[in-house]
């Protein structure tokens, strides 16, 4: 394994938190680890001459590859469940059907592999089976890393995980490819939008949204980052609209202007106060 000294280690963490926010101080033995085979990809045996090529790349290729590498892509289907039992019985029937002349939009922020973008899809597929409502929605789904929007618009994934999700769902949005696969069904893809995006930056669409799913990201930020993530965050936000946080995030009164509506829920207040 190829070992970082004192000051590669400190430029690597000091680039990945001034270019994509994410904190690796405690994380040495990870990125040796993670990194030693795209080291020994380029024929290169230091860290020095790694960041050699990071600062005269001008393809973004090397960039890229360090993310891809030092980035955690964790998550499942109806990961923290009571969110989507939120959504479902107090958020959709609002955002849907009372929200004045627009229709809804709503953005999953590091999707990852995709996972959590379906499993919001096909929750909002059944409301609107069930319950047709006023206005239609679509999802923004985002993520820093290439490579897992590639596998997130492919919608596929391991049989053994079909289980997971409710039984109508099974049957009425995914098919099964093969004894190792099952696919998300098309009418569930087409609303959503996959766009590569940093949060660090500003969102890639000038619309604010009804919802924003941005949930066990700020785990692996620091507090200034986390800061300047939440006031995008609630900038994006339309009055009235809906922040979905990790449970293992929740915010204090004074990081934040939204209310707190429900665990690990937040709210943008109307701009005349009201509800």
């Amino acid at each position: 394994m190829i070992r970082l000294n004192d000051s590669e280690f400190e430029a690597v963490v000091a680039y990945m938190k001034e270019h994509y926010g994410i904190n690796l101080n405690k994380k040495k033995v990870l990125i040796e680890c993670r990194m030693t085979k795209v080291l020994e990809a380029h024929g290169i045996t230091s860290f020095g001459k790694y960041l050699e090529l990071l600062r005269i790349d001008q393809s973004g290729t090397i960039a890229g590859e360090l993310v891809e590498q030092l980035t955690t892509n964790y998550t499942y289907f109806m990961r923290e469940p009571e969110h989507f039992t939120i959504l479902r019985e107090n958020v959709l029937p609002i955002v849907l059907n009372d929200n004045g002349v627009r229709d809804c939009n709503i953005w999953c922020a590091g999707c990852s592999t995709g996972e959590e973008c379906y499993t919001l899809a096909m929750e909002l597929a059944q409301f609107c089976d069930i319950s047709p409502p006023a206005h239609k929605a679509k999802i923004l789904a985002t993520d820093i890393s290439e490579s897992v929007l590639e596998k997130a618009r492919l919608g596929c994934y391991p049989l053994k995980t079909l289980a997971s999700l409710p039984v109508f769902w099974q049957t009425s949005y995914c098919h099964t490819e093969n004894k190792r696969q099952f696919s998300i069904d098309d009418r569930i893809k087409r609303d959503i939008r996959f766009v590569k995006h940093n949060l660090m930056e500003r969102p890639p669409y000038p619309e604010k949204f009804d919802i924003i799913f941005c949930r066990n990201v700020m785990i692996y930020f620091d507090k200034d980052v986390r800061a300047r993530l939440l006031s995008r965050l609630e900038a994006a936000l339309n009055p009235g609209g809906y922040l979905f946080v990790g449970h293992a995030e929740l915010l204090s009164q004074n990081e934040t202007g939204l209310e707190l509506a429900y665990p690990a829920v937040y709210r943008k207040p109307e701009r005349n106060g009201g509800k």
